[in-house]
């Protein structure tokens, strides 16, 4: 019975505090997110996330041999800063039917129907807000994203 009781105190005290924790609901732009972001909240840190590397003001990476190597082939992409979703898009994006099953309102110019980030970004307010909130969002750079999750859900683009 002592512990009924504990867990219903708990509940009361727990589920009200919670619901006060909502996330993003004013900012629903991934867009003006980096920019904040960029702009008002790395402004004096400029290190990217996975391995500390330092970024300019123009969003270029100053490599650090010591902090990370990219290879040749990634160079190009890897020179320059990208914000990244700590938790990748994917997912929180699996638990939007927009994004697994798509909606009518997903087709393009030429007829055809999509699916995925595109229609849950076209269709769903929520899922903006998700994909734009900044506590979730930081600089990175795309070679040493992918070696922090061993290439689980990183793919080479090329």
């Amino acid at each position: 019975m002592k512990i009924l009781k504990t867990i219903i105190w708990l509940n009361l005290i727990l589920f009200p505090a919670l619901s006060l924790a909502g996330g993003n609901t004013s900012n629903d732009s991934f867009s003006k997110a980096k920019k904040r972001l960029l702009n008002q909240v790395y402004y004096d840190h400029q290190e990217t996330f996975y391995c500390g590397c330092p970024y300019t003001a123009d969003k270029k990476v100053v490599f650090q041999k010591d902090k990370f190597s990219p290879a040749v082939k990634h160079r190009k992409r890897a020179d320059r800063i990208e914000w990244e979703h700590i938790a990748p898009a994917q997912s929180f994006g699996q638990s939007f039917k927009e994004w697994r099953d798509g909606d009518p309102d997903c087709v393009d110019r030429k007829g055809k129907s999509f699916k995925g980030r595109k229609c849950a970004e076209k269709v769903d307010m929520e899922y903006r807000y998700m994909q734009a909130d900044m506590y979730i969002v930081s600089p990175g750079h795309w070679p040493s994203q992918c070696a922090a999750v061993k290439l689980q859900l990183c793919h080479d683009p090329w």
